[in-house]
């Protein structure tokens, strides 16, 4: 999928409550993640709300996984 692609997709399923860049990430390994263009980058912000745990370690994909069956999410 490509960059265009992936922002029209968030475009129409996400409601517009805040702005973003024009980014399409496709994948994650520690702390860089990779857009649909091929270019790196470090990833410094994490998201919103979020464990900032980095992307695609095994122990940590496995624990979630196993989480997932339990309890995903809990607001404040």
């Amino acid at each position: 999928m490509n960059r265009n692609e992936i922002i029209g997709l968030f475009e129409k399923y996400v409601m517009p409550t805040y702005g973003r860049y024009p980014l399409a990430f496709v994948r994650g390994k520690g702390a860089r993640v990779w857009d649909a263009d091929g270019k790196e980058y470090l990833d410094f912000g994490g998201g919103i709300a979020v464990n900032v745990l980095g992307h695609s370690h095994p122990a940590i994909t496995e624990a979630l996984a196993k989480q997932s069956q339990v309890l995903i999410h809990t607001s404040n």
